[in-house]
């Protein structure tokens, strides 16, 4: 799933500085106008894991 892929590589930048922090939403665009919303929550290794993605209209 290219979204998955992209969101994985850009996560890195949108973890929050909290570590008590169980779940993360951040938006990306791909060009020319393609842009998702994507899910994240802490897995039992405490790691972050894909959960799911919308599309975003603008």
């Amino acid at each position: 799933m290219q979204i998955k892929l992209i969101a994985d590589t850009l996560l890195p930048g949108f973890i929050p500085k909290d570590q008590n922090e169980k779940e993360l939403t951040f938006h990306f665009t791909i060009p020319p106008n393609k842009s998702y919303k994507v899910y994240y929550q802490k897995d039992k290794k405490n790691e972050w894991a894909f959960i799911n993605y919308e599309p975003v209209e603008y």
